[in-house]
C-alpha cells in the first residue's frame, strides 16, 4: 500500500458511499483503467465482487497485477488486493451485498458468482 495521509478519511468516506471508483493496470495496455464498483466494508477491509466474476475485464487485469486504487469522495490510495475463489465465501459476501443494496439489488447484476476481491486498507 502506498502511504496515505488520510487512510481513516478514506474509510469514513467509504462507509457513507454506495460506490467506489477503482483503478487497475490494464494487463495488455499497461494503462490505468477505472470503473465504478459496488462494495461492502468489513472493518478495515473492502470487499468487491466483479459483476461477471472471473470474466470481468477489471478482474482479469487485477489477476495480472494485484495493485488497486480505491477512491471515494476525492480521497484515494493504492493497495494490494487478494482474490478469493471459495464458493461458500463468495455466497456469504453476496449476502452482505444483498443486505447493503436492498432496494437496488437484482440477482441479474452478478451473472457469474465465482470470485470476490478483498482489499485491506
Amino acid at each position: 500500500m502506498k502511504d496515505s495521509p488520510d487512510r481513516e478519511g478514506l474509510l469514513r468516506k467509504l462507509e457513507r458511499s454506495n460506490e467506489v471508483s477503482i483503478a487497475v493496470t490494464g494487463r495488455k495496455s499497461k494503462r490505468k483503467v477505472s470503473a465504478p464498483v459496488w462494495f461492502v466494508v468489513d472493518g478495515a477491509k473492502v470487499t468487491l465482487v466483479p459483476m461477471k466474476g472471473t470474466d470481468s475485464p477489471w478482474f482479469k487485469n487485477l489477476v495480472k497485477d494485484p495493485q488497486i486504487e480505491l477512491k471515494a469522495g476525492g480521497t484515494g490510495a493504492t493497495f494490494k488486493a487478494t482474490i478469493v475463489r471459495d464458493p461458500e465465501r463468495v455466497e456469504g459476501v453476496l449476502d452482505r451485498f444483498r443486505a447493503k443494496y436492498k432496494s437496488t439489488w437484482s440477482e441479474s447484476y452478478y451473472t457469474k458468482r465465482d470470485v470476490y476481491v478483498e482489499v485491506p486498507l
